[in-house]
């Protein structure tokens, strides 16, 4: 039996090997998200748009605000965006009207519907929370966040 043969042998039948990813920052970042999706959307009890609770959030606290400045504040590009708010318009929990003096550029803001399912999502939010920092501690839960937004300015 060849070396090879027995290393993928190995392979099939052990543990998933993972040993270059190890140590790149994207991959772990990108598990925990994830994670992070899927128990929120668990906690949530509904299927939820990728963003929407980030989105909802930007819209609540900067109510009229363009399209444009919202996905810039969520890290997404403009084409990004429109599929999640045409679906949040569709739910009635946000309201567009364009922009006086721009025809391509629309207002958003929260319907009270809107303000309603953000006040859910908070409180789920919140809930999850107080798990990851139950788990990791203030202290590192408060370095991760500033390890996180240190990492928005690098990359």
């Amino acid at each position: 039996m060849t070396a090879e043969k027995i290393k993928t042998e190995k392979q099939l039948s052990g543990e998933i090997q993972m040993t270059a990813l190890e140590g790149i920052v994207g991959f772990h970042m990108r598990k925990a998200i994830l994670r992070g999706q899927s128990r929120f959307a668990t906690a949530a009890g509904r299927k939820l748009v990728t963003g929407q609770f980030s989105v909802m959030a930007i819209i609540n606290e900067n109510p009229g605000r363009t399209q444009s400045a919202i996905a810039e504040a969520a890290g997404l590009d403009r084409s990004s965006l429109v599929p999640i708010l045409n679906k949040f318009e569709k739910d009635g929990l946000i309201h567009r009207a364009p922009v006086k003096g721009d025809k391509r550029a629309y207002a958003v803001r929260l319907t009270k519907k809107g303000e309603k399912e953000l006040a859910v999502l908070e409180e789920k939010a919140e809930e999850i929370e107080a798990q990851v920092i139950a788990g990791l501690g203030a202290k590192d839960h408060a370095q991760l966040i500033d390890l996180l937004k240190r990492f928005h300015d690098i990359i």
